[in-house]
């Protein structure tokens, strides 16, 4: 387990462990709104990418991922949730909000969706984000 500071909270994780789950994890779907997710994330800016894997995490293996239509179609809101192994020593968890290129990202206790490969400590941090359609398919727009 390691110290890492993210602004003003200290986290201790394991990533190295957190970075093993994932590699279990297989998600596929045929959901196109995942899948646009999937591609836009692939070739996100780099400080996203390096939050992601200074915590060891997949970015493209959302725990939870929700997707609403928005702009006509032309953009997607994302919400979901990441789950690590570690926990906040220090810091508020309520004022946890934390915002790279776009995505806002909080602690959350909610623990929905945790993966089953995943025990200990752990802690949840969840985003919001709006991100281009960038698919050939269309969007469902309601």
């Amino acid at each position: 387990m390691e110290p890492i500071q993210v602004e003003e909270w200290t986290l201790v994780i394991d990533s190295q462990k957190t970075k093993e789950v994932y590699e279990k994890i297989n998600y596929k779907t045929d959901v196109v709104e995942w899948l646009n997710y999937m591609e836009v994330c692939s070739i996100k800016d780099p400080k996203v990418l390096t939050f992601f894997e200074r915590l060891g995490i997949d970015i493209l293996k959302p725990s939870q991922l929700s997707y609403y239509p928005v702009e006509e179609g032309t953009m997607v809101m994302y919400t979901g949730s990441y789950h690590l192994c570690g926990e906040l020593v220090e810091g508020e968890m309520d004022g946890w909000d934390l915002v790279i290129e776009g995505h806002c990202f909080s602690l959350t206790q909610e623990h929905d969706a945790i993966p089953q490969e995943m025990s200990g400590d752990i802690l949840e941090i969840s985003f919001e984000v709006v991100l281009p359609w960038i698919l050939d398919i269309p969007i469902h727009v309601e």
